[in-house]
């Protein structure tokens, strides 16, 4: 199969196409600073100088993989239980509208399950805002290519590699990407913004050699039963890892094997690996039908540019002009930081990390100098912690007292449950309600969440969530929903 990615950063757009027998071209234009961010600020512009690489190198079109570097997302790991694909579909978009940091609706989303034991798949989520992919969208069209599919640059990576256990760093001139493999599931990704175009290039490295270190003393720290191995490698690609000594400058600051990636997949032959990793891991992207039929199948879903393409066009995106466009520039500006803002907490956890230590630290110190005065102000303030616990059960208390809807919310929990399923447990505050319950099948609490928007009329159910019980009798799974009224 014929397959063109492209690869696009703020300096530089990369391509790289393959007729499918192992065979490869690649080639790359400078796009003059009309990117930033992840977002295309000008699609136009961006759009005649790809239709002028594709014209000139004779690239094909129908069937073009797209990449971003330093496009703004925001990812989330969790554990579910096997079940059918609508449902587990459903289940997932439950689940992230409780954990992912901006609503679903805000958002483009793919997943990937892993398995793992106990017939659970673990799952990565990733969420990427709307207005780059809308734009990215809007240039190819403009190119006149037909989109086909978004891929995220550290699944491209991950692709690459044949180690289930590894640390891929892709140092670029932009921004450099981590992701961390754990027994072959990519437990973190990171992004490193460059230093700027004057910094040197010891200087980028060590910057990203610093945020690499404080991500794997995290996990392991989080993780301290399964730590990374001993034996894992730190896998070296991209731009700057061409430079002379980046290797022995990274294997002198860390503590693992550290040498340059080296795919065995022979697709990705032909062609300077390391500049051209993204794109070549691209070309490995799993693009066949996103729902296959069986429960046990491997559950995934990619960003479909054709299916974002028609979704614009019913709400005639061409109508759109450059001047709105241009205009929503800086609404997206603040959405962007928000993003990086919840992507950084992914990444500066680490930090986080290493100050709470320090300030444990100071604490102890302190305690000891004041210990004293300490044990009396501690009476102190446990009576106001009590003082005001009572305050707000109290409140809450006179706020469902007051309320003639709590027996109407029990009954319309009760009129939504579904056959093999039970509550055990049931909470009210004055606003939610907080459902406890067993099931053998993990769809009937997706079915249950559903039929508490439908049937009992709330405003939203969301999946806090589903786990294999410790039981001998009984339903085996347990669960928690939370109902906004």
């Amino acid at each position: 199969m014929k397959i063109t990615t492209l690869n696009i950063s703020s300096n530089v757009i990369k391509y790289v196409t393959t007729n499918g027998n192992g065979q490869v071209k690649h080639g790359s234009i400078t796009p003059d600073g009309l990117i930033n961010n992840g977002l295309i600020l000008q699609p136009d512009a961006i759009a005649s100088q790809i239709k002028t690489m594709f014209a000139d190198n004779a690239l094909p079109k129908n069937k073009v993989i797209c990449s971003i570097n330093g496009l703004p997302f925001s990812y989330r790991l969790f554990t579910l239980p096997k079940m059918e694909p609508a449902a587990f579909d459903e289940a997932i978009i439950r689940v992230i509208r409780k954990e992912m940091p901006i609503s679903p609706d805000e958002m483009y989303l793919l997943w990937q399950a892993y398995p793992t034991e106990n017939k659970e798949w673990q799952v990565l989520v990733a969420g990427i805002t709307r207005q780059p992919v809308d734009n990215l969208v809007k240039t190819l069209s403009a190119a006149g290519i037909k989109p086909y599919f978004l891929d995220l640059q550290h699944l491209s990576l991950a692709r690459l590699s044949g180690e289930s256990d590894a640390i891929i760093v892709e140092c670029e001139k932009d921004y450099s990407n981590i992701v961390m493999l754990v027994e072959g599931i990519p437990q973190a990704l990171h992004i490193v913004p460059s230093l700027g175009a004057e910094a040197a290039v010891k200087d980028e490295i060590r910057q990203v050699v610093s945020r690499l270190n404080k991500m794997v003393n995290f996990y392991n720290n989080n993780h301290p039963k399964n730590p990374i191995k001993e034996d894992s490698k730190v896998l070296l690609t991209g731009e700057l890892a061409n430079e002379d000594g980046v290797v022995e400058l990274v294997q002198k600051e860390v503590d693992y094997t550290v040498e340059l990636l080296s795919p065995a997949d022979k697709v990705v032959s032909g062609m300077p690996l390391h500049d051209f990793a993204v794109n070549a891991g691209s070309i490995l992207m799993k693009t066949a039908p996103e729902k296959e039929a069986g429960k046990d199948a491997t559950p995934h879903r990619s960003i479909n540019l054709a299916r974002v393409a028609r979704q614009l066009q019913s709400i005639n995106i061409s109508s759109i002009s450059n001047a709105v466009i241009v205009g929503s520039i800086a609404a997206f500006a603040g959405v962007v930081a928000l993003v990086f803002g919840f992507l950084s907490l992914n990444q500066v956890r680490e930090d986080l990390a290493l100050a709470q230590g320090q300030l444990v630290k100071a604490n102890a110190e302190y305690s000891t100098i004041t210990s004293t005065l300490a044990a009396s102000q501690a009476v102190q303030d446990n009576i106001d912690e009590v003082k005001a616990q009572i305050h707000l059960i109290n409140a809450d208390y006179e706020s469902i007292l007051n309320s003639t809807d709590h027996v109407a919310d029990i009954a319309a929990v009760t009129q939504s449950v579904p056959d093999d399923l039970v509550f055990t447990d049931l909470e009210i505050t004055s606003d939610q309600i907080f459902v406890y319950g067993r099931t053998y099948e993990p769809a009937t609490v997706v079915q249950f969440a559903r039929n508490l928007e439908l049937i009992g009329d709330f405003s939203k159910a969301d999946i806090q969530r589903i786990d294999w019980a410790n039981s001998t009798s009984g339903p085996s799974l347990s669960f928690m929903i939370v109902i906004n009224k």
